[in-house]
């Protein structure tokens, strides 16, 4: 007897055909016959599941954002409040394959912002979630008297969230910094705000 595959998992399968489309060819090869022939199902089997290919983009690019929120969640336990922190944004930055495939289809469908409204959304959503991110684990490093309590936390989550920012740029071009020097780069900083 078949497999039977939900509608979550037929999206994120579909989704998962268009990354590859993209890493191999582009943004530009994305069409809705392509992603539908890379995925293995008709046309019309894609359409069934998205009406058209702003909705498939803009799934496919919020997909990325939920699985970085999943693997952010999967930190929570980790008793140290400074290792939570590096660990939660770690997985903000490209230190493996799957992470890096994920940044770069982001990156790819960021350029795509401009002519589509839905993916400009998506990604004001990410910005606004990856501030959010810096400002909370700063907060409870704060509150946790882990840095020190005179800590603007707003100002040093432009900052948290600069640096992760440009790690993850180092990251994507071959031959610049390592995964273990990123990583290290990002438990400098947070060492650099302990509380004496």
């Amino acid at each position: 007897m078949p497999k039977l595959i939900d509608r979550d998992e037929r999206r994120a399968e579909i989704a998962e055909a268009l990354w590859r489309i993209v890493l191999r060819e582009g943004v530009s090869g994305v069409s809705v016959r392509e992603v539908a022939g890379e995925a293995g199902i008709s046309v019309g089997s894609l359409r069934h599941v998205f009406a058209d290919k702003s909705e498939l983009l803009e799934f496919s690019m919020r997909l990325i954002y939920e699985r970085v929120a999943e693997r952010v969640k999967t930190h929570g336990r980790v008793r140290d409040p400074l290792r939570r922190a590096e660990a939660i944004l770690a997985e903000l930055l490209p230190l493996d394959d799957n992470r890096r495939v994920e940044m770069h289809v982001n990156l790819a469908l960021l350029t795509e912002s401009v002519a589509h409204p839905g993916l400009a959304q998506a990604a004001r959503e990410a910005y606004d979630g990856l501030r959010g991110l810096c400002v909370a684990v700063l907060t409870e490093l704060r509150d946790q008297k882990v840095v020190a309590t005179s800590v603007d936390v707003d100002s040093e989550a432009i900052r948290l969230h600069a640096l992760i920012d440009g790690l993850a740029m180092h990251l994507l071009l071959d031959g610049t910094d390592s995964p273990a020097r990123a990583r290290r780069a990002l438990r400098d900083h947070l060492h650099g705000l302990r509380a004496t």
